[in-house]
C-alpha cells in the first residue's frame, strides 16, 4: 500500500530533532488566561479597534457598529458619503447611508470612540486610504468586518457587463482588497480578526441570485483558504452567512413570489433581525472564538438546510 506521505515527512523531522511536542504547547501562543474567565469577560472588546465596511448600512452594518461598540471596541464606520451613495443609483432604501450620523449616535449610546470614514472599499486606492485613516484615528486595526456589498439581482441572462463587474467588485473583490490591506496592520502585531459577511444564498442555489450567490460562495472559499494561511500568525479569518434581514420601522418592499423564495425556505419562517446576525459577528471578533479559523457560520435561520 502507498505510504502515508505526511506521516513519513513528520517522522523524518522528529528523527532529525526538528520537531517536538513543545511546539504545540507553546504557552506564549495558548490563551491560558481564558481558563478562569467567564465567557462574558471573553466577549469584552475594550481596547480593540474595529473597522466595519458598509457600517452605515441600515441592516447589518449599523447592527455590527452597535454590537462592537457596545462591547467596548473603538469603531471606524466606513461607508460611501451620502451624496456618492445617492448618485450611484443602486440604493435599496429611501435614505442613503450616513456614516457621520451613525457614528455620532453609536458613540453617544455606548460611550465608545466611533468615527466616520467616507470611502469606496471596492476600489484599491480607496481601501488603502480608508484603512490608513482608520488606523490613524483609532491607533491601529485589530478587527475588520467586511460587510459592504454592491450587487445586481435578477435574471442572469439580462445582466450587462456593468452589472457583472459591479457585483464582482462589490461582493468579492472588495472584501479581498480590504483583507489584504488589513493584514499590513495585523500581521506585524501578531493578532487580528477578519470577519467576512457571506450569505446562505451562497450555500444553496436560488432564483435571481445566481451572480450574488456565486460571489458569496467565492467569499466563503476565500475565508477558508486565508484562514488556514494566516492563523499561525495570530490572525483569525472567519465569517457568517446571513439570511433575509429586516428591522422595525422600515417599510417592507413589494415582493413578487420569486423574491419571497429565499425567505420561504427558512426554518424560522420569519425575517431575522440584523442584530441577531451581529451577535455572531461580535462573538467571532472576541477572544471567545480564539480556537476558530477559516470557517463560515450559517446565520440565515436555516435557509440553506
Amino acid at each position: 500500500m502507498p505510504e502515508d506521505y505526511f506521516h513519513t515527512l513528520l517522522s523524518a523531522k522528529v528523527d532529525a530533532g526538528e520537531a517536538s511536542q513543545e511546539y504545540w504547547w507553546d504557552e506564549s501562543r495558548i490563551p491560558l488566561a481564558s481558563i478562569d474567565k467567564r465567557v462574558t469577560e471573553l466577549l469584552d472588546l475594550t481596547g480593540k479597534r474595529a473597522v466595519i465596511t458598509g457600517g452605515a448600512g441600515i441592516n447589518l452594518g449599523q447592527a455590527c457598529v452597535n454590537r462592537l461598540a457596545g462591547l467596548g471596541a473603538d469603531v471606524a464606520v466606513v461607508d460611501l458619503s451620502p451624496e456618492v451613495a445617492a448618485s450611484s443609483g443602486h440604493q435599496r432604501h429611501a435614505a442613503p447611508p450616513d456614516a457621520t450620523q451613525i457614528a455620532k449616535a453609536a458613540a453617544e449610546k455606548w460611550g465608545a470612540k466611533v468615527v466616520p470614514i467616507h470611502g469606496d472599499v471596492t476600489d484599491w486606492d480607496g481601501v488603502n486610504r480608508a484603512m490608513a485613516e482608520a488606523a490613524d484615528q483609532l491607533g491601529g486595526i485589530d478587527i475588520l468586518v467586511n460587510n459592504a456589498a454592491d450587487t445586481a439581482v435578477g435574471d442572469f441572462a439580462g445582466f450587462t457587463r456593468e452589472d457583472i463587474d459591479r457585483t464582482a467588485k462589490g461582493t468579492l473583490l472588495g472584501p479581498i482588497y480590504c483583507s489584504r490591506v488589513a493584514l499590513d496592520y495585523m500581521l506585524p502585531q501578531g493578532d487580528g480578526r477578519i470577519i467576512n459577511i457571506g450569505s446562505e444564498a451562497g450555500m444553496s442555489a436560488m432564483p435571481l441570485l445566481t451572480l450574488y450567490g456565486t460571489m458569496k460562495g467565492g467569499l466563503a472559499t476565500f475565508t477558508r483558504f486565508l484562514g488556514k494561511e494566516v492563523a499561525r500568525h495570530g490572525v483569525r479569518v472567519l465569517g457568517v452567512n446571513a439570511g433575509s434581514m429586516w428591522g422595525p420601522g422600515r417599510p417592507l418592499t413589494d415582493d413578487v413570489p420569486q423574491t419571497l423564495y429565499p425567505r420561504a425556505r427558512t426554518g424560522i419562517q420569519r425575517y431575522e433581525l440584523p442584530e441577531e446576525v451581529a451577535n455572531m459577528v461580535a462573538f467571532l471578533a472576541s477572544d471567545a472564538s480564539s480556537a476558530m479559523a477559516g470557517v463560515m457560520i450559517d446565520m440565515g435561520g436555516g435557509m440553506s438546510v
